[in-house]
């Protein structure tokens, strides 16, 4: 029996037995075993130019509070950050370093005053100017050079936008949303725009228009894929005039001094800050992104799902013709794979023997079925696909992406794998009865 008629048979018996196991489930009120559970809509950020991940992952979690956990409609709404890494920062910190020697040496070293400059203004600078006038001026050089540096570094941007080449994690989490069946609705700040069309134009590749939205804030491009807000006094993206258009400006904000700080506590004198101006609840611009979200969120269509959502994740894409193969040996000792689909803790849903992928495991959310300890997650190229680079993505019910690994492919070895990509680690913690999911080495 050749693999593609044996795979039928598997695939066969697979479905009976899910359909079995969930009948069972059913009737023995499983839900008290559930660890993670399916949500319907994934509400993804694309961050700004220069925000740290931890400062991303802070803003993810206002939209959360403003937002909630449920749509309109009822979806449960899965927030997560697809994360872009803002080139630059260093030479950021170098310089603000260089400027504060200048004084004597008085603030050398004082690098708390580095985060506040970003935003203008802050205690401890009020306070450095009080006692030492000249500071005044090291912070006026700062906020004009930092408003320079940024325009400079969203045009290079500009001038070289983001393909889905460039980020690859970022493709490879919109395959799974939408082998899973997840409305997105994908949400930029700033240069995150650039990254959130680039999402949008691969997602429209794998779903519809109607099942993946865009609401643009602050846009650093007048490429638009939805509703957008800019505010008359943004700084940062309106100096991008001088170099190229930009979107048009959409509301009107006060001036510096009369502006009340962020949720953060803080205010941005570059107008800029999605915390400090465009989620300001202080300013009628946030009600007016609020509502470019909520109504996104109100228009967006269920696609057909073709996968399952898990506690975790394996999901194998490659660049190509040919058949590649994803392989998860469980902490049981079962090997999850084409000729053996269902494993004691998760299954192989998705198979493609043809080209591009993807492939897709999960494990289950149900903690009866579960079993802690290391899965290894391995590829094969079963045939025809030597030179094709494979990608395979790690994710978690809870914490979105763990890791995304590339590796390029030799010759064929069949059902063998030869390369390993993850070693997926979970665990129970005995005194709260939790679950988590890292990766080992």
């Amino acid at each position: 029996m050749n693999k593609a008629f044996r795979k039928i048979a598997v695939a066969l018996y697979a479905l009976f037995f899910s359909i079995s196991c969930a009948m069972s489930a059913y009737a023995q009120n499983s839900s008290q075993y559930e660890i993670c559970r399916d949500t319907g809509v994934a509400f993804v950020f694309f961050n700004g130019v220069q925000t740290t991940p931890e400062e991303a992952d802070i803003a993810k979690e206002e939209f959360r509070r403003i937002h909630g956990e449920k749509s309109s409609s009822g979806d449960e709404i899965k927030y997560e950050v697809l994360y872009n890494y803002s080139n630059g920062f260093e030479d950021f910190v170098e310089t603000f370093e260089q400027r504060l020697h200048e004084q004597d040496g008085l603030l050398g070293g004082r690098f708390e005053l580095f985060f506040e400059a970003l935003k203008g203004d802050g205690p401890w600078w009020a306070r450095i100017i009080d006692a030492v006038q000249s500071a005044a001026g090291i912070l006026n050089g700062f906020v004009d050079w930092y408003r320079a540096a940024a325009i400079r570094n969203l045009t290079a941007l500009l001038g070289s936008p983001p393909t889905t080449s460039n980020y690859i994690e970022h493709k490879t989490r919109i395959d799974t949303w939408v082998l899973e069946g997840k409305k997105l609705l994908f949400v930029a700040h700033s240069q995150g725009n650039l990254f959130a069309n680039a999402a949008y134009n691969y997602a429209l590749t794998k779903t519809t228009p109607s099942s993946v939205k865009v609401v643009h804030i602050a846009p650093a491009s007048p490429l638009l894929s939805g509703s957008h807000t800019l505010a008359d006094l943004d700084l940062v993206i309106n100096g991008l005039r001088v170099v190229g258009g930009v979107a048009s400006v959409t509301d009107y904000i006060p001036s510096f001094l009369l502006r009340p700080a962020g949720v953060n506590g803080k205010k941005d004198i570059l107008g800029h800050g999605l915390l400090e101006i465009y989620l300001n609840q202080g300013l009628s611009i946030s009600t007016v992104v609020r509502g470019h979200i909520d109504t996104a969120l109100g228009s967006l269509e269920e696609p057909p799902a073709k996968a399952t959502s898990g506690f975790f994740t394996a999901t194998l894409t490659w660049n190509g013709d040919g058949d590649v193969d994803l392989h998860t040996f469980e902490p049981s000792g079962s090997h999850v794979y084409y000729y053996s689909l269902v494993g004691d803790s998760g299954y192989l849903d998705l198979d493609n023997t043809d080209s591009f992928g993807p492939e897709h495991y999960y494990a289950s959310c149900d903690s009866r079925k579960l079993k802690t300890g290391v899965y290894q997650i391995a590829i094969a190229n079963y045939s025809r696909a030597k030179g094709r680079m494979a990608t395979v993505q790690i994710a978690s019910w809870s914490e979105g992406v763990l890791g995304t690994e590339s590796v390029f492919l030799g010759e064929a070895t069949g059902r063998s794998p030869d390369y390993i990509m993850f070693n997926v680690v979970v665990v129970r913690n005995e005194r709260t009865g939790k679950y988590s999911v890292s990766l080992g080495r």
